[in-house]
């Protein structure tokens, strides 16, 4: 992973603490100021896969399968998370559906806690996630 997939408050995995960890903007900066090059494994960062756990922890509710819902009816919200080990893919990828009000995303190839929270940034959704 590079440093530019990266934005403040995403989650990853740090090894050298071995324990997951936010990305701050200090933290940041003094990571890859001065490194364009550098990718998060030379800090020993690496992202953190999404699981079912992870959903139901913040607030998803297991459906058919594996899959996981999440329901706002106040923001007019519905985001399910189709894993590859259940969805018709046949285990080729994760992927996402997000409805908020006239928004729609279907399919959207999905792997990592810092996807989820960039997806969610960008469609407005203020969620903060848990792990």
């Amino acid at each position: 992973m590079k440093a530019n997939e990266l934005m403040i408050d995403d989650w990853v995995y740090n090894k050298n603490i071995d324990k997951p960890m936010q990305i701050y903007p200090m933290i940041f900066s003094q990571m890859f100021r001065g490194k364009p090059a550098a990718t998060t494994e030379d800090f020993n960062i690496f992202p953190i896969p999404l699981t079912t756990e992870i959903f139901e922890k913040n607030g998803f509710e297991k459906q058919w399968q594996d899959d996981c819902e999440y329901f706002d009816d106040d923001e007019n919200l519905v985001i399910t998370f189709h894993p590859k080990s259940s969805n018709y893919t046949n285990g080729a990828y994760d992927y996402i559906d997000i409805e908020k009000g006239c928004l729609t995303i279907n399919e959207m190839p999905i792997a990592f806690v810092h996807e989820l929270q960039h997806a969610l940034r960008l469609c407005g959704i203020e969620k903060t996630i848990e792990l």
